[in-house]
Formats: structure tokens, C-alpha cells, sequence
């Protein structure tokens, strides 16, 4: 399971204030929390509304591996002059492109600029120029429209990850029944690629979020989730992750959990 830390997140109203002031210390010590709490990717977005988001998330970057040259990034953007600017400046490599979509006008930007970097792991959100289908069956059909799209321009497939979209279960109380059975299909259908989602998404407006982030992380690993966009640092996902490891059998000989708890993580 590959966890990509969301944090540095300009959408926040904290992180965006930080970024703004520049401050050094601040996103240090939240890259740091992250990589500590077992992040395999630290996702950087520096899209404040303002004109400065290719300096801004230069900057970010440079900063990050100065400090922690051994660390991935997921690139979170959706201007692809932007990404064009700032993937070159990744230094390890695979480097996360967070994300294209079926979208007419975003697959026309995003496809010439992803044939300059063959390499790198893309998100693709199974969401079109009508937004997000509300069935699974439409979110099966795009993921193999973007399959098609995406490795014609010379990704690799195993390079793709797909993100069958989870939704708010507050408003929706059938959202994370669809996300799952739309994760198995395309699964079935594309075995060669891979899956990712931002999972917190499925608690948004209900309280004690981060306990059903936990178990909506544990059900979506026995789906055969991938890759998860969110919060590392809650202990409640490194606890999910392991335990769930074990029970899907991904912990070969339990050899994590054992490590987990002689560490003291859970």
C-alpha cells in the first residue's frame, strides 16, 4: 500500500498562509510529521487562486528535497504549464502527476505534455466532461477511455493509477458502495494498472471522521486499493494499513505488523 501524504495542500487555509509568508520552518517540520508517519509520496500543491503557482510550487519543491533528499513528490496541479516548469526539478524518481481526468479540454492540455515525460505515475480520475458518474458502470468506461488515451502517449500501464472517485457518504449513503464495486471492475477489466483515491473524501461532513477513514481505508485494501491519498500522520491509518496487510495477506509472515508493534506504532 503506497501512502501519499495530502497535507502540503495550498487549498488550507493554514498551509496557503504559509506558503504566502514562505515559511521555511512550517513546511519542514509538516514534511517531516509525514515522512515519519510512513508517507511513500509527499504531495505538494501550491494553487492559492493566485499567479504565482509554478514559483510557489518551485519552491516548495526545492525546499522538500533540500531538507529530505531521499523523498518522492506527487506534483498536484492542473495547470500543465505549471508541471511542465516544475517536473524537471523532481530529483527521485517516479514522480506522481495528481491528476488528469476525461475531461475534453483537460485531455488535450494534459496528453502532449505527458508523451515529454513517459516516466511518471498519473492519476487518472474516472470523471468526464459531465463530472462524476454517479453509476460504476460509467466510471468502468472512462478508466478504459483514459487507459487507451494514456498508453497511446507511451505510459506505461502499470504507471497508471486509477481513482474511481469516492464520494461523501453524509450525502450520499450508497457513495462508497459504488466507489468500491467501480475499484473491482476496473481492476477486472485493466489488471495491469493500478488504483488510488483520496479517501477522506467518503467522511466529509460527519464527525469523528478520521474512524471512518480507518475502516473505509481496511474495506477498500480488501478491494484491492493500491495507493491512498491522505492525512498520515492520524494513527488510525498506519494501524489500518497493517492490520489490513495482514488480513488480505499483502504481509507476507506478518513481518510488518511485528515490526509495527515492537516499534510502539500501534
Amino acid at each position: 500500500m503506497i501512502i501519499v501524504g495530502e497535507r502540503i495542500n495550498a487549498t488550507r487555509k493554514q498551509i496557503r498562509a504559509a506558503l504566502e509568508k514562505k515559511d521555511r520552518e512550517f513546511f519542514i517540520k509538516e514534511a517531516k510529521i509525514q515522512i515519519e508517519s510512513g508517507s511513500d509520496f509527499l504531495d505538494l500543491n501550491a494553487g492559492t487562486g493566485s499567479n504565482n503557482e509554478a514559483e510557489d510550487l518551485k519552491w516548495l519543491i526545492e525546499l522538500v528535497q533540500s531538507e529530505y533528499p531521499d523523498v518522492k513528490l506527487a506534483l498536484d496541479s492542473a495547470n500543465t504549464d505549471v508541471l511542465a516548469k516544475c517536473l524537471p526539478l523532481v530529483k527521485n524518481k517516479p514522480v506522481i502527476v495528481n491528476s488528469i481526468n476525461a475531461e475534453t479540454k483537460k485531455l488535450q492540455e494534459f496528453l502532449p505534455l505527458l508523451k515529454n515525460f513517459p516516466d511518471v505515475y498519473i492519476v487518472a480520475l474516472t470523471m468526464d466532461d459531465s463530472g462524476i458518474p454517479s453509476s460504476w458502470e460509467k466510471r468502468v468506461e472512462i478508466a478504459n477511455k483514459l487507459y487507451n488515451e494514456l498508453t497511446c502517449t507511451g505510459i506505461k500501464k502499470e504507471n497508471i493509477f486509477f481513482d474511481a472517485l469516492v464520494q461523501p457518504v453524509g450525502t450520499d449513503v450508497e457513495a462508497f458502495k459504488t466507489y468500491l464495486m467501480a475499484l473491482r471492475k476496473i481492476k477486472e477489466k485493466l489488471p495491469e494498472t493500478r488504483s488510488i483515491c483520496g479517501l477522506s473524501n467518503v467522511s466529509f461532513g460527519l464527525p469523528k471522521r478520521k474512524l471512518i477513514n480507518k475502516y473505509a481505508l481496511a474495506i477498500a485494501m480488501y478491494e484491492g486499493l493500491e495507493a491512498v491519498i491522505i492525512d498520515p500522520v492520524d494513527p488510525g491509518i498506519l494501524e489500518a494499513r497493517c492490520i489490513a496487510g495482514v488480513l488480505t495477506g499483502r504481509d507476507q509472515f506478518c513481518i510488518n505488523y511485528i515490526s509495527y508493534f515492537r516499534e510502539g506504532k500501534i
